[in-house]
């Protein structure tokens, strides 16, 4: 009985340390900076991060995974916690820089390099996941209430770019 109770005891214990460990992960990702969001500080329209020619169509708080699509996929990529803005241009993800005090861009891809979409919506996982023409894969993790309007804004946005297709020449 004693051996019992030592291996229940145990069970729990080891139980126990990973709900801990679950908890602690969920608190320091939880301790990301997005920015200013919600504070005098915070400019929606992030004119000192956009370009003066550049509309803004959509912005949302978002964690990016860079290197993946999301296609079963065993690895843990390190999330980053920024900004995704959707500009009448391309699609860009911002972190915010404190010393700088605003949003630099630190990923941009015109809508016209943009290969393959998804949108993933459930209880779970809401994301839209990229795949650009030269195979960079990025994942933008998204709320319920952002990922529809963001999907929409973006397919809209593709559409027209591939209608009319920018040529940019490499810089040799």
């Amino acid at each position: 009985m004693k051996l019992l109770q030592t291996a229940i005891s145990g069970n729990m214990l080891t139980l126990f340390s990973r709900l801990l460990i679950l908890c602690a992960a969920l608190l320091l990702h939880g301790c990301k900076s997005y920015g200013p969001i919600g504070t005098p500080n915070f400019d929606p329209t992030f004119s000192r991060t956009l370009e003066k020619n550049e509309q803004l169509l959509f912005s949302a708080q978002t964690d990016l995974v860079a290197g993946t699509y999301m296609e079963k996929e065993e690895k843990l990529l390190p999330m980053k916690g920024g900004m995704l803005l959707l500009t009448d241009r391309r699609m860009m993800f911002a972190s915010w820089n404190e010393k700088q005090q605003r949003y630099e861009p630190e990923i941009w891809t015109d809508y016209s390099f943009i290969a393959r979409v998804k949108m993933h919506n459930n209880i779970l996982l809401k994301y839209i996941a990229i795949i650009a023409t030269d195979d960079s894969k990025f994942t933008y993790m998204l709320n319920s209430k952002t990922v529809e309007q963001a999907n929409s804004v973006l397919m809209e946005q593709i559409q027209k770019s591939h209608q009319n297709p920018v040529l940019i020449k490499p810089v040799i």
